[in-house]
C-alpha cells in the first residue's frame, strides 16, 4: 500500500508574509513605529517562521523599505548632494548616536521587544513625543524651511531622539519628526531630514544583519513567492504611507498617530496582564500537622 507523507504547515503563507509586508511598509514610516508591530506579530505567532529566520526576513523588508524612501526622497537627496558637503556633515552629527547604541546595545534592544510591559511604555512615549512636538511647533514662528540653513543643533537634536527609537514600540520615523520639529524646522523639512538621516541607519542595519545570513534558510523553507509578496508588499504600502505621511505632519494631525500609539499600549499590557493570569499558579505543598 502507497503511503503518502503528511502534509506540513508552510512556516509562512502568502497570508501572514502579505500581513508582514504591509505591517513593514506602513509603520515603517507612520509614526507608529514598525520594529514595534513585528515584535507583536512575532509574539502572537503571525505564521510559523522559527526564530532563526526572523532576523533574515525582516531584513528582506527592510530592504523593500530603503527603496521606497529613495524612489520617494529622490528630490530631498538631490537636493542635499547639490547643497555641498557641509550639508552631509551635519547630517551626519544626527547619524552618530543611534549608529554607536545599535552597534554595541543591538542584544539589549532586541531583548525589549520579548517584554509587552516595554512595549506598551515605547508605545506611550511615543504617543507624548508626538503630542508635545506639534503643540511646540505650532506655538512658533520662527521656523526653517531650507535643508541649507540646517544647523548642527538641530542634527543633534534628531540624533539624540533616534536613540529611544531604536526600542520596539518607540517610532524612527515619529522620534526623529519630533526632534525636527522640537529644534525648529517646518513639518516639511522635519519629515524630509527624517527619512534623509535615516537612510543610512535602515542601510547599515540591513547590512548588518545580511551579513549574519540565513537568506539561504529562508528561501527554503518559506518559498520564492511568499518572499516576493512581502517584499512587492512592503515596497508599495511604504510609498503609499510616505504620501500619507507628508499630508499629515503637513496639516499638523500627528495627534491622530499618537492616539493609535495608545490604543496599541493598553493592548499592549492587557496582553501582559492576560498572560500572567493564564500561568498556573503555583502549587503550595501541604504541611504537616505534628500531634
Amino acid at each position: 500500500m502507497l503511503i503518502l507523507p503528511a502534509m506540513t504547515e508552510p512556516v509562512l503563507g502568502y497570508g501572514a508574509a502579505l500581513v508582514y509586508g504591509l505591517i513593514q511598509g506602513v509603520a515603517e514610516f507612520l509614526p507608529v513605529s514598525s520594529s514595534g508591530h513585528l515584535a507583536i506579530a512575532h509574539l502572537v505567532g503571525l505564521g510559523s517562521l522559527p526564530e532563526e529566520l526572523e532576523l533574515p526576513f525582516d531584513v528582506l523588508l527592510h530592504a523593500a523599505t530603503l527603496i521606497a524612501i529613495l524612489v520617494a526622497f529622490a528630490p530631498d537627496i538631490w537636493r542635499a548632494l547639490r547643497c555641498g558637503p557641509r550639508v552631509w556633515m551635519i547630517l551626519s552629527i544626527a547619524v552618530v548616536p543611534a549608529g554607536l547604541v545599535g552597534l554595541f546595545g543591538g542584544d539589549l534592544v532586541a531583548a525589549a521587544g520579548d517584554s509587552w510591559w516595554v512595549m506598551g511604555l515605547c508605545y506611550l512615549f511615543t504617543a507624548t513625543l508626538l503630542v508635545t512636538a506639534e503643540r511646540l511647533s505650532a506655538a512658533r514662528s520662527d521656523q526653517t524651511a531650507d535643508l541649507a540653513q540646517l544647523t548642527p543643533r538641530q542634527a543633534l537634536i534628531v540624533g539624540l531622539l533616534q536613540i529611544p527609537a531604536l526600542l520596539p514600540g518607540v517610532s524612527r520615523s515619529g522620534s526623529t519628526i519630533a526632534g525636527g520639529l522640537f529644534g525648529g524646522l517646518g513639518p516639511s523639512l522635519a519629515v524630509s531630514v527624517s527619512f534623509l538621516v535615516g537612510l543610512p541607519l535602515i542601510a547599515g542595519a540591513a547590512a548588518k544583519d545580511a551579513l549574519d545570513g540565513g537568506f539561504a534558510a529562508l528561501l527554503a523553507s518559506v518559498g520564492f513567492g511568499p518572499l516576493t509578496l512581502a517584499f512587492v508588499a512592503a515596497l508599495v504600502s511604504g510609498l503609499g504611507a510616505i504620501v500619507l505621511l507628508k499630508l499629515v505632519v503637513g496639516q499638523r494631525r500627528l495627534v491622530w498617530f499618537a492616539g493609535y500609539c495608545v490604543l496599541v499600549a493598553i493592548a499592549c499590557f492587557v496582553c501582559e496582564v492576560a498572560i500572567d493570569h493564564s500561568e498556573p499558579a503555583a502549587s503550595v505543598a501541604p504541611t504537616e500537622i505534628e500531634d
